[in-house]
């Protein structure tokens, strides 16, 4: 269909042509269609139709636990029932919020006087505070 995979995320193929510019984003069976040609994605809906049943969803409201919210001023995105989600599992739901979380001085060490009960809950907590960085910025030198 003219789309050429994108060589930083192979999961993204794009087509620009004379001033023209769409993107495919595909993840699993899920994909993700942005332009600025109505009738390109058009095309396209019709022609993945035609091998495989295309649900269209519309306007993209959730994508892999990110929110997308559109104004007049541009897009959002943020992950607030995944950032809840994940309070409410490690129990810290009800906590008192903080300015900076953690004290950026803090050295850890494998003979400190921490405990870490569950490693596996441990290592998940850490992946999905790793996955929240893509939307908190904020909180990625903490994590890290």
């Amino acid at each position: 269909m003219g789309y050429t995979q994108s060589m930083n995320d192979y999961s993204l193929f794009i087509n620009s042509s004379e001033g023209s510019c769409t993107t495919l984003l595909v993840y699993v069976d899920d994909i993700i269609l942005s332009e600025n040609d109505k009738e390109e994605i058009e095309r396209v809906k019709e022609a993945l139709n035609k091998t495989f049943k295309v649900k269209d969803l519309s306007d993209l409201r959730y994508f892999l636990d990110f929110e997308v919210a559109r104004s007049k001023k541009g897009i959002m995105m943020n992950c607030i029932e995944y950032e809840l989600e994940l309070l409410t599992d490690a129990g810290l739901l009800a906590c008192k919020p903080a300015v900076t979380p953690m004290d950026n001085l803090v050295k850890f060490s494998s003979t400190g006087n921490v405990s870490f009960n569950d490693v596996h809950a441990n290592r998940r907590l850490i992946g999905r505070l790793m996955y929240l960085t893509n939307t908190r910025p904020d909180i990625t030198f903490f994590v890290h």
